[in-house]
């Protein structure tokens, strides 16, 4: 790159003010703006040349930056057009970095087909996703990405962390929810970092979190039962504080008093247990129990 990028705060704070960027809430920007953090997100991605990273949120593009420098494929997705054309004003980008502008959610719930291509595996090295996530937007583009056909080999996102601490709860806990569920299922994960509100612009009201997650392979899901088995779960935890029988009832259409402490049973389950205290596999087993007997369920 023949211009040096704006790499210090100050430096992308002035590019930014001189052409008028105001972060947009609408957008949930918060930009990464601290150099430090930036380079050991990438280093705890371990970026190597010839891989393909995805990255959601280009934002002013000091990310996008240094993963560009690592010699990868880099494919980064802003729903603001905006932000990334100023983005690509402020160097002279290589033709291995793409910039798409584009919601990567078709839904609220479903990725957006464009987004879900960018993950197709590659011949050259691993495919990973290494994003600062919107935090509006970031537990439904993780589980996205980890129901995908073909997840990339490792996920490393900054998120906030009361969200990764969730997304990591092991069962029995008080934050363990639907999200612990569906992370637990797919994924080996851990945090690798946590930062303060100073490491962006402007400063958000929480503290954020660096998480790693390795999807499992092959999942134990089949592709065509993720969604339906997190609505199932995310229905489920609707009726935490009750017992799991009674949460059941909630959740499934139909599904009687009898019939649902008998599948229970049928798994090994106590039907006093409240869900927070089932375990994912469980869940997931006992999901699929009420799926053979009734193949309404969803």
């Amino acid at each position: 790159m023949s211009r040096a990028f704006p790499r210090t705060t100050t430096d992308l704070r002035a590019a930014l003010e001189a052409v008028g960027v105001q972060p947009q809430r609408r957008h949930g920007q918060n930009f990464l703006t601290d150099v430090q953090a930036v380079d050991a997100i990438v280093r705890d991605a371990d970026v190597r040349p010839g891989d393909t990273v995805v990255e959601v949120g280009t934002g002013p593009g000091l990310l996008t930056h240094a993963l560009a420098e690592t010699g990868a494929r880099v494919t980064t997705f802003d729903i603001d057009p905006g932000i990334q054309r100023v983005a690509r004003s402020l160097a002279d980008w290589p033709a291995s970095v793409v910039f798409e502008t584009l919601d990567v959610l078709e839904t609220k719930t479903v990725l957006a087909p464009r987004f879900a291509a960018a993950f197709e595996p590659s011949a050259t090295g691993a495919v990973l996703l290494v994003s600062n996530l919107p935090y509006n937007a970031a537990t439904p583009i993780v589980l996205g990405v980890l129901g995908l056909p073909h997840p990339p080999a490792r996920l490393v996102v900054m998120i906030q962390e009361e969200v990764a601490d969730k997304m990591l709860a092991p069962f029995g806990s008080r934050t363990y929810g639907a999200p612990s569920v569906a992370v637990g299922l797919k994924a080996q994960g851990r945090i690798l970092r946590r930062f303060g509100p100073q490491v962006f612009w402007p400063r958000p009201r929480v503290r954020s979190a660096v998480l790693e997650l390795v999807p499992h392979r092959p999942s134990p899901l089949e592709v065509a039962e993720h969604v339906p088995f997190g609505a199932f779960v995310t229905a489920v935890f609707t009726r935490r504080r009750k017992m799991l029988p009674a949460a059941l009832r909630a959740a499934v259409a139909g599904l009687g008093a009898e019939a649902a402490r008998a599948a229970m049973e049928a798994q090994g389950l106590d039907p006093t247990v409240r869900p927070e205290a089932v375990a994912p596999a469980d869940f997931l087993a006992l999901w699929r129990h009420l799926r053979r007997d009734d193949p309404a369920v969803r």
